[in-house]
Parts: C-alpha cells; structure tokens; sequence
C-alpha cells in the first residue's frame, strides 16, 4: 500500500468516523424528540384524565347533593302529611268525644226522664194502695 492509498483510507475513514457521528447525533437528537414529545404527550393524558376524574367527582357531588335535597324535600313533604294527618284526628277525636257528650247528656236526660216517670207511677200505685187501705 502506498502512502496516497493510505491517506486516502485515513481520509475516507475519517470521513466515515465524521458521517458516523453525524449520524448517531441525528438519531440522538431524533430519540430526544421522540422522548419529548412522549413526555409531552403523556403529561397531556394525564393532565385530560385528571380533569375527567375531577369532572366525575363534580358530577357525583352534584347527583349525591341532589339527591340530598330531593330526600330532605321528600322528608318535609312526609312531616308536613303526617301533621295534616294529626291534626286531622285531633279533629275528629275532639268530635267523637263531642258527640259522645252529647249522646251522654241526652242519655242523662232521658233516664231522668224515666226515673220522673217510675217515681210518678211508684207515687201513683203507693197512692192508690193507701186508698185502697183506708177504703
């Protein structure tokens, strides 16, 4: 081999050495890219579901606290029926016991009415017997 021929190898390896670098620079920097935009898209999707996650609590409050209200209204609704009801069997006991102190009056009247009546047919027949005793 002469020296030309073993200059022009040292050149065409250097050359290779150089495209080499060149080369393993383009896909270092290609491999950061793609790490990048692996990051980047990872931080994207864990950004959306954390907001999907956080809308889903939202959600499930916003249910759950309806929910609530539509119990506490069903509630009030139930005490205030109930209390209707009540105050409708107050009624109806205080008329009951109304009408059975009427009756019991009436009752009351009529066995004095009947006890007037024994006594007046008692008082008649002790009459009658004295008469007919002293006749």
């Amino acid at each position: 081999m002469t020296d030309t021929e073993f200059t022009d190898l040292k050149h065409k390896a250097a050359e290779l050495d150089n495209e080499l670098k060149h080369q393993a620079a383009e896909a270092k920097l290609e491999g950061e890219k793609k790490l990048h935009e692996l990051k980047r898209t990872a931080e994207t999707r864990h950004a959306e579901d954390q907001a999907a996650a956080a809308e889903k609590v939202d959600d499930l409050k916003v249910k759950a606290e309806s929910a609530k209200a539509a119990a506490h209204e069903k509630l009030d609704h139930l005490k205030a029926e109930a209390s209707l009801k009540l105050d409708e069997a107050k009624l109806k006991a205080a008329e009951l016991k109304q009408d059975a102190a009427e009756k019991l009056d009436g009752l009351k009247v009529q066995a004095a009415e009947k006890l007037d009546e024994l006594k007046q047919k008692a008082s008649e027949t002790l009459n009658r017997l004295k008469k007919d005793d002293q006749a």
